[in-house]
């Protein structure tokens, strides 16, 4: 597969969102505890996430209790801090799809990634847009999501998780060379039922080389 320079990484400490937020609305919250992203208020997870040019940073993401409705769908808002900068994520969960809507910082865009079909079987992929228009930096812009295993078990900073879900994005932009689609970046999501993401894995290619790791350290869920 041939993969070039990638011109955004998506890790949550480098993602910013600007939606206006509705009330707290608790009572319309579901209950996510089959589910693999939980959304309720308190519901929380730290994070460690290293670059392979060698920065570091520890990252807190907790649920607010609030939820923007987007484009018809209903996301719920969690309060992101990495390092000093605080900002928020969007999760979104329906028919079978999780994704995390927010906007790259310094870009001015919103992206969202599609990153588990929790009811397709191993194997199989899907294609989805990233930006709300279909492009990004101007060029048409998808993802190609693929489900690499369903159903395994992990151990992570000396925590055991089962019902793990893998699955690989692939970046992909059409930069009008008349080759199509060509992936840029490839995005491993480690999804644990009940708890949410527990791992994240970037590796932009050639010529950058750039490669990020990002684990969970300690998460707490409210019921």
């Amino acid at each position: 597969m041939k993969r070039h320079y990638a011109p955004l990484l998506l890790i949550f400490g480098l993602l910013l969102v600007k939606c206006k937020l509705d009330p707290p609305d608790m009572l319309n919250f579901p209950n996510t505890a089959d589910g693999y992203q939980p959304v309720t208020k308190g519901s929380g997870w730290s994070y460690h996430q290293t670059l392979s040019t060698g920065v570091s940073m520890d990252e807190i993401m907790k649920m607010n209790g609030s939820h923007a409705v987007i484009n018809g769908k209903t996301y719920y808002a969690a309060t992101d801090k990495a390092d000093t900068v605080v900002h928020t994520s969007y999760f979104y969960h329906g028919n079978g799809s999780y994704s995390i809507r927010s906007e790259v910082i310094g870009a001015g865009t919103t992206v969202e990634y599609l990153y588990l079909k929790d009811d397709f079987p191993e194997g199989q992929t899907w294609t989805a847009p990233v930006t709300d228009n279909g492009k990004l930096a101007g060029f048409p812009t998808q993802i190609v999501g693929k489900i690499v295993k369903q159903d395994t078990t992990m151990l992570i900073s000396s925590m055991t998780f089962k019902h793990v879900a893998h699955t690989q994005l692939q970046l992909q932009y059409d930069i009008g060379t008349g080759a199509g689609f060509e992936t840029y970046q490839l995005i491993d999501f480690y999804v644990a039922k009940g708890t949410g993401i527990i791992q994240i894995d970037t590796d932009a290619g050639q010529p950058t080389n750039l490669q990020s790791h990002q684990e969970i350290i300690n998460y707490k869920i409210e019921k």
